[in-house]
């Protein structure tokens, strides 16, 4: 376990260790998780050039004044897209690679909760996969050009963090309905999105060993997710009864990006593949998993293989 006053205090000291003009790009950063991880980086980081990707220009813009006057001499920008869409995915990096050849971090925490069963976008993917998932993927494999020269010419490095569930779901993939057309389930959703996140983790980690890849499980989180759930009126009715239980065990969501800026900046993640859980340290749940075989490098390597196939197709409906 990594205590709060541990990291309050690696945090402190980041601004002096870190270098002038870091890039960073957060995506699902107008709200929770993602927003107070971006409002650490960017008060932080000396004159960095941090982009952010999101629905809600109203947040967006409520997120740039509040954080613009507090490091004058970093560049804010926000990039209004729905990353339900691998197209919007592309459109995304293709504004951002207009403006910066390489990128430091790269942190993603899009996704919603839903009690709703498979529902395709138009691209033919489920809606709760693309995000927790393809989405993700796609990001990574469009950025890495960026991130491995970033881990070339900066002290820094290169960081990739995906912010789901690692050690929280992993299991066995069905590779022969991958994209679950025929199998679909919450719980088959769930296992396929936690699972290819921890082992493309560990196969990226390995194809390209200068560059930290980190997979995390966030634990309970006091943000307002469940007002944007897709579930029952009675369920959201439900919990927000059952919410105030909760809270004594949940995290706020200032210690949330608190935990998740450590992640992003501390030396110790700067290279190799890691599953971390909500208190930032190796998980060892997600491990049981590696040791099984679930979610290691040669799953990572079919996973990878077969997601690339999947944009592949895509790609080619697209311009059919």
């Amino acid at each position: 376990m990594v205590a709060i006053d541990a990291i309050k205090s690696s945090n402190a000291a980041a601004k002096a260790k870190l270098p002038l003009g870091l890039v960073a790009l957060f995506v699902g950063a107008t709200s929770g998780i993602g927003e107070h991880t971006l409002r650490n980086f960017y008060q932080t980081a000396p004159s960095p050039r941090v982009y952010f990707v999101g629905r809600s220009q109203s947040s967006a813009d409520r997120i740039i004044a509040d954080l613009k006057p507090l490091n004058p001499d970093g560049h804010l920008e926000f990039i209004q897209a729905d990353a339900t869409l691998i197209k919007n995915v592309d459109e995304v990096t293709r504004k951002f690679l207009e403006k910066e050849k390489e990128l430091n971090v790269l942190v993603m925490s899009q996704g919603y909760l839903t009690s709703e069963g498979r529902v395709e976008t138009t691209e033919g993917l489920d809606a709760k996969l693309a995000l927790n998932y393809f989405s993700r993927a796609r990001l990574i494999q469009n950025l890495l050009p960026s991130l491995s020269a970033a881990a070339k010419s900066s002290p820094f490095g290169a960081r990739v963090l995906s912010v789901l569930s690692a050690g929280n779901g992993e299991g066995k993939i069905n590779f022969d309905d991958f994209e679950l057309k025929k199998t679909f389930s919450l719980r088959n959703a769930g296992v396929m999105a936690t699972t290819s996140n921890s082992a493309i983790v560990k196969y990226l980690a390995k194809e390209h060993s200068n560059i930290g890849f980190i997979h995390a499980f966030p634990g309970g989180v006091e943000t307002n997710i469940m007002e944007a759930a897709h579930f029952h009126p009675i369920a959201k009715w439900t919990a927000r009864i059952l919410m105030p239980l909760a809270r004594p065990w949940m995290f706020t969501q200032e210690e949330s990006g608190q935990r998740h800026f450590y992640l992003t900046t501390n030396e110790k993640f700067k290279a190799g593949g890691w599953l971390t859980d909500s208190m930032n340290e190796e998980s060892s749940s997600a491990q049981k998993f590696v040791d099984k075989g679930l979610s290691d490098e040669k799953v990572g390597e079919k996973v990878w293989k077969m997601t690339l196939e999947v944009f592949e197709r895509l790609e080619k409906e697209r311009t059919a």
